[in-house]
C-alpha cells in the first residue's frame, strides 16, 4: 500500500515532520496555535482519496465525498453533482484560472512508515524518503481522482450554510 503527500517541487525526497497544532483525536490541524490544539512535530500523508483536496493551490476549498446523503442535501441546496464523481471540491469563482494553471507534485511513500490517526490521516514523527514522485496537470487531477469542481461565489459562505444542511465537508486553505 501507498500513501501520498502533495508538495512543491524539491530536490530532496527525504520528508522532515514539521510542527503542527492539532485536535487530540487528530481531525483538526492547523499551522498556527489555536486554543485546546495540541503542539507537535508531524509528517502528515494520506491514501489516494484523502489527498484529493490537496491537489489544488493554496485557496480556500471545500470537498464533499460523494454519497447518497451528501448528493441528496447538495441537490436541495441547489447544486447538480455527478453521481459518477468520487468527491466534489467546491472553490471561489475568482481562482478558476490559478486552479486551472496549477500543477500538483504528489510525493508516494511506503505506508509502514506512517501511522493511522482517527481522522484517516497517516502521520510519522520520524524522516521518511519518498519512493517516488508525479505531477499532474489540473485535467488529469479531476480525471484520475474522479473530481467534480463546482465554482461557487464565496468558499467561506457556502462553509455555513452546508454547515446548516447538515453535510460533511473538509474545508481547507
Amino acid at each position: 500500500m501507498h500513501l501520498y503527500k502533495v508538495s512543491a517541487p524539491r530536490e530532496s525526497m527525504v520528508f522532515e515532520p514539521t510542527r503542527f497544532y492539532r485536535t487530540e483525536d487528530f481531525r483538526s490541524s492547523s499551522r498556527r496555535s489555536r486554543p485546546g490544539y495540541i503542539p507537535d512535530c508531524l509528517l502528515y500523508a494520506g491514501d489516494y482519496d484523502e489527498i484529493s483536496i490537496h491537489l489544488f493551490p493554496k485557496i480556500h476549498r471545500i470537498r464533499v465525498r460523494n454519497s447518497e446523503e451528501s448528493r441528496r442535501k447538495l441537490s436541495i441546496l441547489g447544486f447538480e453533482t455527478d453521481a459518477a464523481r468520487r468527491c466534489y471540491i467546491f472553490v471561489n469563482k475568482g481562482d478558476e484560472t490559478q486552479i486551472a494553471e496549477f500543477v500538483a507534485n504528489v510525493y508516494i511513500f511506503d505506508y509502514r512508515h506512517f501511522r493511522k490517526t482517527p481522522s484517516n490521516e497517516y502521520i510519522s514523527r520520524e524522516p521518511v524518503e519518498a519512493i517516488g514522485s508525479e505531477s499532474y496537470t489540473m485535467h488529469e487531477i479531476l480525471h484520475r481522482w474522479s473530481i467534480q469542481l463546482i465554482p461557487v461565489d464565496s468558499v467561506r459562505a457556502l462553509s455555513g450554510i452546508l454547515t446548516d444542511a447538515g453535510v460533511v465537508y473538509s474545508y481547507q486553505t
